[in-house]
């Protein structure tokens, strides 16, 4: 796999791992659920060449999906 289809992988598995976190029903299961997948961004980022900015790049897209998916969740629950 070429490094930009694995850099899209990683993006798409882990955007959906972290947008799971947010829908969890209370802040110590996001928290933990959050916390293993900042730990599998670390774990990714190594097969790349710079594994600093690799892992950097990745949390910083995880946090982006997982706010996005929990200010969903929070006007969900407010329209219903």
């Amino acid at each position: 796999m070429s490094m930009v289809g694995r850099v899209r992988v990683d993006l798409s598995e882990l955007g959906e791992l972290a947008a799971r976190a947010a829908q969890l029903p209370t802040p110590a299961a996001r928290f933990d659920a959050l916390r293993a997948v900042f730990g599998e961004c670390g774990e990714r980022a190594n097969a790349y060449y710079c594994p600093e900015n690799a892992a950097r790049h990745l949390v910083r897209a995880v946090v982006h999906d997982f706010r996005t998916s929990r200010m969903q969740v929070q006007l969900d629950s407010v329209m219903n």
